[in-house]
Formats: structure tokens, sequence, C-alpha cells
């Protein structure tokens, strides 16, 4: 016995040293170095990289060129394996890591020819930019030279090395980003099968840009301007606005000629759709290989329902330090790991602090020791689609103003592991490629994201302003995302600009496919910088965006119908407008507040129909006696909410299933706002005819929920539907999906509260990606969160240690000064030139 005891207790011993030594080898051995000396090839001077308690850097540098270069290996020290995989679907190159699984994501990338376009855009760029992002290329680069064979577990797990980054990938990368907040073509398509189904005159109500709870930033015909409102005012009514009088920016002409890509290609317009019938690949990377397809195509999915951010600035006669507080959480994918990193850059002429993201240099949203400043999407619309009309004879050909005209060929070659290459052919017309064929008709997407200069003019300079007017110089030159941005400084000012290239458009507004074969739906420029909205010092001192309507019925230029609903916004106002005293924990509070607006005024709807109506299904009785208690707090052990979500859904399923069948999901617009009107205004037209009132067809919504929520919990039980259930917080590594993976490298199945329409807007795997308060009174008690931690290495103290924070609520206070940033100084590193 004692003999098999030992032997037992040393094969145990064996497989723990084992299992110790294979995990040291591919969790802790690939972490970087963050103290000592490394040489840096490039770099003209010693860059010193001084790490906080929370793995956050200080870069100090002696010049713009040594900083981002020293930025660039930085970042791949702790996100190598993002910059690699969001360069890679960016550029459509996933199937060549990990098979055939992901190639409909390569070729929907390779048809909107992000790569193409960022080389293009590469050779624009005046030669101060270039050099900055070929800076950063060197210090990705040397990362990746030093450490090929201690490379993050990622590539171990996949079976691949990553190539050297190419200061393209940066642009490729803008490129992503870009498709993540304006890509709304495929809207485009739904809206017109909507407008078919229902009509014109009920499109008008479902499409409108009206919402009685909007708060707008400019253009507010009930507010005085007092000449700081930089707007222009038109008394016009708000339908008369076909913009056909503006006079476009003549430095800005849209150009609609396609750019002279090489053509390559030679297969005919019938290969478009070629099928493919890929083999299988090994088990763990064809399980991996579905995990991120899974995890791409639940991000775009969500983001098609445009789940926002908020940003607020408040002047110093609504704080407790006579300055300003600047707010800002921009809501995104909840990935592990996070989209946002954080840094603190110094240079001569940069000293900025705040969030970047992986591949882009300097700071996108921050501060520096002068301004502050923060990004909503603005959602402005700038992509249409095009009805082109092919030759039957000649498929290469379509017609323009009556002349057949030859379309660009593209043969893109997709590699794809295990199996032999893929090629897809690629057509582009004058107005950009064929994204979509359906019904005998062809669709072209013109995009200012892929007009010249399009990705390389994005947001990474807004550091270097100092004040208003730089700020307003700098934002001129970005080409987009439309993005609101809030401002403030240390003189007390707080401003508002939205940025961007927003076509000028000869007729119509794009918001459905327009003919093509035609000059009469055209760009012909962009709107002007100074005719764009913007507000400096509004006498409430107060600006919120949410992403709903930022611009009144006074603001001429057509940006976009396709608003978010009001209720954040409304929400923020009603929270601050009255304030005084306030402080960056009270802006924190707002932040994370979980009242849920719409469900109240359903909330309050239902239990007055009910009083009219009996229910059928006695669980709905017992949730509606519930909402009698119920104080508007969207908490995650509440069944109420969960209800009164579902009921959302169902009611207006049954106002629009006349219309659109099953089919009600084609309707995606301000959905919301369009119910709540519909419910109070009550208009006969909307009503269907199985329902004598609407109190009778919200009971009869309700029914329908409560039998929604027993099939989707798999209980009949009302206690077995509290709102964490449905909408758990699911933080996924792209690779943690499944199984062990999940349980390491995810975080998932957390209770949270609030739901897409409070302050705190939550659904699974969206939401607040980071937290930034700035307090221009003392930059040291500014707070920056992300939402797990710095270092996408999970074998680092820094994978997830800002999550208990980000998750609870908790203020991380960002240490800006010299004396500050000592006290949790942690780690410093000297980068050196090569000898």
């Amino acid at each position: 016995m004692r003999a098999i005891l030992r032997f037992f207790l040393w094969t145990v011993a064996i497989i723990l040293i084992a299992a110790g030594a294979i995990i040291w080898y591919f969790v802790y051995r690939p972490l970087p170095r963050l103290d000592g000396s490394i040489d840096l090839p490039g770099l003209q001077q010693n860059v010193v990289v001084e790490r906080d308690h929370w793995g956050v850097p200080h870069i100090r540098a002696n010049s713009a060129e040594d900083m981002v270069e020293a930025q660039g290996y930085v970042m791949a020290q702790d996100r190598l394996w993002q910059l690699d995989l969001l360069r890679r679907v960016g550029r459509g190159q996933l199937s060549e890591i990990l098979g055939p699984v992901t190639l409909n994501v390569d070729k929907q990338f390779r048809t909107l020819g992000f790569a193409r376009a960022a080389d293009r855009d590469l050779g624009l760029m005046d030669p101060t930019s270039r050099a900055i992002f070929e800076a950063y290329a060197r210090g990705v680069n040397h990362f990746i030279e030093q450490h090929r064979d201690q490379l993050p577990i990622e590539f171990s797990l996949l079976k691949y090395k990553p190539q050297p980054w190419q200061p393209t990938d940066t642009l490729v990368i803008s490129g992503y980003m870009y498709q993540t907040l304006t890509n709304h073509w495929e809207d485009e398509l739904d809206r017109a099968k909507v407008t078919d189904r229902v009509g014109w005159e009920r499109a008008r109500d479902l499409f409108s840009p009206n919402a009685a709870m909007d708060h707008f930033v400019v253009g507010d015909p009930n507010v005085v301007n007092d000449g700081s409102q930089r707007s222009r005012v038109n008394a016009d009514d708000e339908d008369d606005d076909d913009d056909d009088d503006m006079e476009p920016d003549g430095v800005l002409k849209a150009s609609a000629t396609p750019t002279s890509w090489s053509a390559t290609a030679s297969r005919r317009l019938s290969e478009l759709n070629k099928a493919t019938t890929p083999d299988s690949v090994p088990d763990l990377t064809s399980a991996l290989a579905t995990s991120i397809c899974d995890f791409l195509e639940a991000s775009s999915r969500e983001l098609r329902h445009s789940l926002g951010s908020n940003n607020w600035v408040v002047s110093g006669n609504h704080t407790a330090t006579g300055k300003p507080l600047l707010v800002n959480d921009t809501h995104l994918e909840l990935s592990i790991p996070p989209i946002w990193y954080e840094i603190h850059v110094t240079a001569p002429g940069w000293n900025v602090k705040g969030f970047t993201l992986p591949g882009a240099p300097s700071v996108v949203i921050g501060h520096n020791d002068r301004i502050a400043w923060g990004f909503t999407n603005n959602g402005a619309d700038v992509q249409d689609l095009y009805i082109e009309t092919f030759n039957p004879a000649a498929p290469d050909e379509y017609r323009v103003n009556g002349k057949w005209v030859k379309a660009q060929l593209f043969d893109e070659v997709i590699h794809v592991k295990g199996q032999p290459d893929e090629h897809l052919p690629i057509v582009v017309t004058r107005h950009g490629p064929i994204v979509r064929r359906d019904n005998g008709k062809s669709y072209a997407l013109r995009w200012t994201a892929t007009e010249p200069g399009g990705l390389s003019n994005a947001y990474n300079w807004q550091g270097k302003a100092q004040n208003w007017e730089e700020f307003r110089s700098i934002m001129k030159k970005v080409w987009g995302p439309a993005q609101n941005a809030v401002y403030a400084d240390v003189e007390g000012n707080i401003g508002y600009v939205m940025a961007a290239r927003v076509p000028i458009r000869k007729k119509g507004h794009g918001e459905i496919p327009s003919p093509g074969d035609k000059d009469d739906y055209e760009w012909t420029g962009y709107i002007p910088f100074d005719q764009l909205p913007q507000a400096l010092n509004p006498d409430s001192g107060l600006i919120v965006t949410a992403n709903a309507r930022v611009v009144g019925p006074a603001y001429k230029p057509y940006l976009t119908d396709r608003w978010e609903d009001p209720y954040r916004t409304a929400r923020i106002y009603d929270l601050l407008h009255d304030k005084h005293g306030l402080r960056p924990s009270d802006m924190l509070k707002v932040q994370t507040d979980t009242y849920s607006y719409p469900h109240v005024f359903l909330a309050d709807q239902l239990s007055a129909a009910a009083k009219i109506t009996a229910p059928n299904d006695d669980r709905t009785k017992k949730l509606i006696d519930g909402l009698k208690d119920w104080n508007g707090i969207a908490d995650a052990d509440s069944p109420e909410v969960s209800f009164l979500v579902a009921l959302r859904s169902t009611a207006l399923a049954l106002i629009l299933e006349p219309y659109l069948g099953n089919q009600t999901h084609l309707y995606r617009w301000r959905t919301t706002t369009f119910l709540q009107k519909i419910l109070t205004d009550r208009p006969a037209k909307w009503l269907p005819p199985a329902y004598k009132s609407y109190d009778a067809l919200l009971v009869a919504a309700a029914d329908r929920a409560v039998a929604k929520l027993a099939e989707d919990s798999n209980s009949p039980r009302v206690e077995d539907w509290p709102w964490k259930r449905f909408n758990p917080l699911e933080m996924l590594h792209p690779l943690g999906r499944e199984g062990l993976l999940k349980k390491w490298l995810s975080i998932t199945n957390k209770p949270q509260s609030g739901t897409d329409y409070s302050v705190r807007a939550a659904t699974k795997t969206h939401g607040p990606a980071m937290r930034f308060v700035a307090n221009l009174a003392n930059w040291d008690e500014s707070i920056l969160i992300i939402t797990a931690g710095q270092s996408g290495q999970p074998g680092s103290s820094h994978y997830s240690d800002q999550f208990p924070y980000w998750y609870e609520g908790t203020p991380i206070y960002g240490p800006f000064t010299d004396p500050a940033e000592s006290k949790s100084r942690k780690h410093s590193l000297t980068l050196t030139p090569a000898h």
C-alpha cells in the first residue's frame, strides 16, 4: 500500500509540475518586460515608459515620432493579438489563420475595400502624418521581432505568427471602426421594403425624425440664439430641406470617380456569388474559428440595433469648483480585451491622457493640460445605395446617362487555411462596390469611408489643441465617422461640434436606394464645416448628446433622420439641468443610472388599460399588480422589468403585423418613440382590426409577452423571470465563447441592471466600454475606467483588474501631474536607440 501511495503521489506531483510548466510556458512566459532597458531601433533619443498600479503607461519622449514609436511598442506589449485580429478583420484575412468558417466575414470586408482604400490614403498623406504612422508601425514591429518565440497564447492556440505591421494596418482598423459606427446600408434596403408594404402615409409616421423628449443642441426655434450658437437657421418647414440651394465647400468636392486601383480580376459578374464548399479543419482550430465568427456576427447584429453612447459637459455654474466637468461613456462591444486602452503621452507639444484604440497613434478621447473632449456617434447618413443597371449582353458594363460604361473588376484572392485559395470577384461602379444582388437588382455602395482621404483623416490629433479655436481647426480636418464632440477648457468654456464629411445630395436624402443610371441623385459636395452644428457656452450651461437628435427644425442642412430614441438624453437633462455643486462622483452616478423612461410609460399605459380590459393570463394580472410599486429602476432582480421589455416588443409587433407579417424586425428606426406616440395619440388608422381599442391591444400584448417569457425561460413561474435571467452580462474573449476557454478568458453571466434606454445602457454584450469624467479644476481627480484591464494576456495582473470598479460603478482616478503620478508609479522601462 505504501508503494502504491508513493507511486500515486509521485504521479500527481509530476502531473502538477508538467501542468505548471505548460501554464508558465504559454501563459506567463509571453508577458512583456516592464522594467529595465530595451533597445528600440528607430528612436532618436531615449524614451521612458512608466506604468502605474493599473498598468497604464506614461510615455515620455523628446519628439512626436519617438513618442508614437514607443506607443506602438507598448500597445504590442499589451494587445498584440487584438491588434492582429482587428487588422485581419478589416483586411478580410481571417480565413488565412482560421479556415473556411470565416469566409463570409472575409468576403464582406474584401468587398468594402478597406485594404485598397488604405493603400491609396497612405499615398495621399502629408509627410508629417505619414512619418507618425510609420513610426507607430516600427514600434509594433520591433516588439514582434523581439518576441517571435514568446507570443501571447492566442497565437499558440491558433498556430500562427503575426506578419509585420504596416502603416496601412492602422488605416484598415480605422475602416473597421468606421464600419462599426456608420454601416447602415442594409437598413436602407429594409426601409424600402417597409415603405413598400405600409405605404408612404404610414411610412411618414414610422420614419419621423420627431420625438417629444428630444433636446436640441442647435436649431431649436424656441431658444433665442445669443450669437454664440453656430447654426444655420431657416424658418421654413422642416420637411422642405432638400438642400438644393446648399453651396458645397469648394475645397471639399466629393468625387464620384472611382479610385484608379489596378484591376486584376478577369471573372465576370455571374461569378460574384459563387458558392463555397469548405472541407473540415482541425477540431481545435475549427472550434476557435467558429467562436471568432460567432463573436463578430453577434457584434454586427447588436450594432445594427445601435446601442449608443453618452456624453455631456456642464459649465462651472453647475459645479462645486466653478470649473466645467466633461463626461463620456462610449457604448460598444463589451469584449475582452476591451476596445479601449488607457495611455498618457508626453513630448514637445503633447501632454495628453485618455483612451486610444488598438492601432491608433496618440489619444482619441481624453484631456491635456488645457482642454478635455469626448465623443458620441452622431449617425449622420454618409452611405447611399444606388441601383445599377447592367448590360445583359456584356455583364461587366453598366448604364450611366444612357451609355454603357465598363465596371472595374477585381479578383480578391483569399487564402484559406487547409484549402485552396478562394477567388472573390469584386465589381466596382462609379458609386462603389456592388454589395448586394437581390431580385435582379444590383446595389452599389457609396460611402465617405472609402472616398479619397476617408480613412486617414480621423480622430488622432485633438490632444494638440489648447483652446476652442484650435480644437475646431483640428476637427475641421476630420472625415468621420460623424461624432458629437463635447468640449471644455480650463478658462471655463464649454462647447459642441459635429465633425464629418456629410454629403450634399442633388436630390433626396438617400434614405432608400436611389437609381444609379442617371445623375439625379449624385453627391455634389459636402456640408461646409461652418454650417455643421456647433455651439459655444449656451445659456443653460449644459450640453448633452446621447445619439438622439441634436438639431432642431430651425437647422437647415440634412444630416439624417435615423436618430436614436431620446430617452437617455432626456434622463441626463432631468438629472442635471437644475443641479449645482456637482462633483466627478455625481457624474459617475449619472453614468450608472438605470431608470428607463419608456418602460415607465408602458407601465402607466398598461395599468390603465387593465382596468378596462382584463388579461386572460393570471400571471399577467400578477405582474400588472407588481407595477404599482415599481419605481422605474431597471433592477436585475425585477421580473417586472423583464415583462415590460417583452411588452414593448410584443405591442410594437401587434401594431405592425397587419403590414409586415412575421417580418416586423425589418423596422428598426426610432421604434420606441413611434410606439409611444401611437399609444399616446391612439390614431384609428394604426389600430389593427382584430382589436376594439388600444387598451385591448395592450392587454393582448401583455398576455403574449408573458407567454414569451415562459418560453424563453423554460419556466411557467413569474418568480423565475428576473431581468438578470434574460440580460446577463457576457463580456467575451473572441476565443472564449465555450467550455474551459470561456471560463478562463471571459467574464460571463453577471447580473446587470439597466435597459437599452437607461443612461447605463445594457444588453448582454454591449454597454459602456469606458467611463470618463474630466475635472477641469483638478486633472488628478478625473475618472478614467475601462471594462476589464490594460493587458490582453490572461497571465497579467492587469487582464481584468478594472472590471470590479467598472461593474460596481466605483471611480478610478487617473493621475496626470508628475507629483500624482509618482505616487502610483510601479514600473519604469527605458527604450533606447539601438547601437
